[in-house]
């Protein structure tokens, strides 16, 4: 299980893909999503993001829709998220079914971003190159340790490493 990541800035899409590639990176596929941020409408006794991930292209093994409430630690540029809830559903009714009995009505939408992803995977680390609406390419790299991370980053053209979770980041983008 990968525990560490971090996300940064990059110039190009395919110059990434490129060196993902030559570094021995395996592409796993494309895939394309939006993230649809929950809010709760009082102050939340769990804290941390909600998020309602919804698939319409994926190349992974999961479901449709998952949804994920999570807190970011940090330690520099580099994260371990604090898992609170994640479940995957097929259908969405299913989705709202697990919304109403796990939180009530608590929640409200908030806002939301479409991401367009290629997932590489190498024995240390998988990279997944990104470009999410409105925030433009980004790379996000995760491993078992956080010198894995730091050494995968070291091939790549990071124009700015990110210090908080990209839903934040979204949030004070589209609130401007």
């Amino acid at each position: 299980m990968k525990t560490f990541e971090a996300r940064g800035k990059i110039k190009d899409i395919k110059d990434a893909r490129n060196v993902a590639e030559k570094i021995g990176g395996i592409f796993k596929g494309y895939y394309h999503a939006v993230d649809v941020i929950l809010k709760p409408k009082e102050e939340d006794r769990e804290g941390g993001i909600i998020d309602l991930r919804i698939f319409d292209i994926n190349n992974r093994q999961t479901k449709i829709y998952t949804i994920t409430q999570k807190i970011a630690e940090w330690s520099g540029n580099t994260k371990k998220d604090k898992i609170i809830i994640k479940r995957e559903f097929d259908e969405f009714e299913k989705v709202l079914n697990f919304i109403k009995d796990h939180y009530g009505n608590i929640l409200d939408y908030h806002y939301e971003y479409a991401r367009d992803g290629w997932e590489y995977h190498l024995e240390n680390g998988d990279i997944f190159i990104e470009y999410i609406e409105n925030l433009g390419p980004t790379i996000e790299i995760e491993a078992e340790n956080k010198s894995d991370v730091e050494t995968l980053f070291k091939f790549f053209e990071v124009r700015e490493y990110f210090y908080e979770p990209v839903p934040e980041i979204m949030r004070k983008l589209l609130k401007r």
